[in-house]
């Protein structure tokens, strides 16, 4: 058995601990790393002295004792219907069932070993240590971590902290990952947000998740998002219960995916077939109920989908780590996040603060100190992420290229390029056609009760101030001011209006119609008048027109504002505004000419306004 140099420091560590005195210990290494691997060289080692394994669930006691025989370490099982064991000096077993049968155990430990020990609640393990005080204890697990917050140091001295998934990754000795979940904003997130009953371990109830989740329409959309983003690929899928996995299985199976279903009620021969057909490749796909979270060993696995929610941050890891492990051929591991669980525990890779969780008193996201944006990636090429609801995770190292969502600290903020536009202050983000990007939710608060704003396809933010409930056609956007008063805010001119705008044209230039007043769309200083329809005239070409003492000329690209002071032969004489500068114009607006030196002159206007070349626009 060759440890790899982290398992070997691991290990020098937690002797170097035993031999300060430090009784009980526990280790944590993300799942994948090989925690099986560095337990069974302890086991080996320690095996003359005695050595008891302890874990929380009758399966996973095959699963260990497999790995003991494969690393050929001679061991017994303490198991229900057995009237004795082997003299083995390491015995495998059950907490259930060493409760019952503690008495079969012919010899006292030297060492226990506490696997998934974050499953270890102070009353049913406490005796553990009571009955061999002498023993020296080790835990191993990913994530040391209550769901209600309990530190585990009622059992455990110390905790011993590995690497982050991230530098494991990094370091080659896990997989890279392709996440890909469902959109903030889709149906399948507001289905979760909608769960509200609890079970008694504190995670979503079954029965609920089931009655919300387990339909045709969610089924179908698990097949269609394994069809586009994984297709193909062989994998794990994580489903509520028995029947919802069944369902999962027949729906796949009837469009021609191989598949299993597997739970804690398979029988450990039928079970073990299965996944031996699983690694042949006759079969693609692994629909179980909790039975592959913890334990299970098979780096081949290219795809996760998670078809339930947690609230568990353990499972949450436990579960998609079954994909990380590194195999020939994988260039990385496909996690499909179909409830959106990263919104409420963040990425694998987030760092967290193992330490604090260990002592006790962190909840929700565990810790997560996020210090890297998470980019969300919907755009382009990928329609159909769009048409499934979904929104792809981009890698830490790939590259940033226009406008972006990412996710910080738990909220949204907007990039261009991988440069920041937006800061992360916003709750949600709801993708919105061209010319825009997206309107953005700030947090609920007293003062704002739910201001949002709307992003343009250049990622920056319009300032649109607009409050609650905001619905929108085209430019035009409705919800009401910070007053509560209803308004519509224009998209093309950022203002507000108390009713609903009537939208034009005067030539090339967009109009809006407020009463009997007429104002300019565009949002440009010395353009923001109101004026009548009856003061207006526009040449043939309509891009000029002369409001008045004004004249706005369009290029097609941009629109310049002048003084008006006359026009003679198809020529415009103007005025550059504030200053003793004058142009001569084309009637076409394409180009002009600067008097060089400056004409100073007394000017006279021409008494005639419209000649042959301007008329009244007979459509305003």
């Amino acid at each position: 058995m060759e440890l790899r140099d982290y398992q070997k420091e691991m290990k020098s560590r937690l002797y170097g601990r035993w031999r300060d005195g430090v009784r009980s210990i526990l280790v944590q290494m993300p799942t994948g790393t090989g925690k099986t691997v560095l337990m069974a060289e302890v086991i080996r080692e320690q095996a003359e002295a005695g050595v008891l394994v302890v874990t929380h669930r009758v399966e996973l006691v095959e699963q260990i004792a497999e790995t003991l025989r494969r690393f050929g370490v001679q061991h017994g099982v303490i198991a229900g219907g057995k009237k004795r064991v082997s003299a083995d000096r390491v015995q495998v077993a059950s907490i259930q069932t060493l409760n019952r049968r503690a008495g079969l155990l012919e010899f006292v430990p030297g060492t226990v070993v506490v696997d998934e020990a974050h499953h270890a609640p102070a009353k049913t393990y406490r005796m553990l240590w009571e009955w061999w005080p002498a023993a020296r204890f080790v835990g191993l697990t990913a994530t040391p971590y209550r769901m209600g917050g309990e530190p585990l140091t009622d059992l455990f001295d110390e905790m011993l902290q590995s690497w982050s998934i991230g530098t494991f990754i990094e370091q080659g000795w896990l997989s890279d990952f392709e996440y890909v979940s469902a959109d903030p904003n889709s149906e399948a997130v507001r289905r979760v947000s909608g769960l509200t009953k609890r079970g008694v371990d504190g995670d979503y109830q079954v029965k609920e998740m089931a009655t919300v989740m387990d339909c045709p329409e969610s089924i179908a959309h698990l097949y269609d998002s394994y069809k586009a983003f994984a297709d193909g690929k062989k994998g794990i899928v994580y489903a509520i219960n028995r029947e919802h996995a069944r369902h999962i299985a027949d729906y796949y199976t009837e469009r021609g995916v191989r598949c299993c279903v597997v739970d804690a009620k398979t029988p450990a021969e039928e079970r073990r077939r299965m996944v031996e057909a699983y690694r042949r490749g006759d079969i693609g796909l692994m629909v179980n109920v909790d039975i592959f979270s913890e334990g299970w060993d098979v780096p081949e696995v290219e795809v996760i989908q998670l078809a339930r929610p947690t609230l568990s941050l353990s499972k949450y890891l436990q579960q998609v780590g079954r994909g990380m492990r590194v195999a020939d051929g994988k260039s990385h591991v496909v996690i499909l996040d179909q409830v959106g669980t990263y919104l409420t525990f963040g990425m694998p890779t987030e760092n967290r603060d193992w330490q604090r969780l260990f002592a006790g008193g962190l909840r929700g996201r565990g810790g997560a100190t996020q210090d890297y944006p998470v980019y969300l990636c919907d755009e382009g090429a990928e329609k159909h992420l769009l048409n499934l609801e979904m929104v792809r995770i981009k890698r830490r190292n790939e590259r940033r290229e226009g406008v972006e969502i990412f996710l910080l600290h738990g909220k949204y903020g907007i990039a261009v390029d991988g440069k920041m536009t937006c800061a992360p202050q916003f709750v949600k983000v709801e993708r919105l056609p061209k010319p825009y990007f997206a309107m953005c939710s700030y947090p609920y608060d007293p003062v704002y009760r739910g201001k949002v704003t709307v992003v343009d396809e250049r990622g920056c933010d319009l300032r649109s101030e607009l409050y609650g409930k905001v619905e929108h056609t085209g430019d035009i956007f409705k919800g009401t001011d910070f007053s509560g008063r209803q308004v519509y805010w224009d998209g093309r001119s950022h203002r507000n209006y108390t009713s609903r705008p009537e939208l034009g044209r005067l030539g090339r230039f967009e109009i809006v119609k407020q009463g009997q007043a007429y104002m300019f769309r565009f949002d440009r200083q010395g353009l923001d008048f109101r004026f009548r329809k009856d003061e207006v005239r526009v040449n043939a070409a309509g891009n000029i027109l002369i409001i008045g003492d004004r004249l706005i000329v369009s290029n097609g690209k941009d629109f310049n504002l002048y003084e008006f002071v006359g026009f003679s032969r198809g020529m415009i004489l103007a005025k550059l505004t504030g200053r003793n500068i004058y142009r001569l114009i084309m009637d076409t607006g394409n180009s002009y000419c600067d008097y060089k030196p400056p004409y100073t002159g007394a000017v006279s206007r021409t008494p005639d306004m419209v000649n042959t070349r301007f008329y009244l626009w007979q459509g305003f």
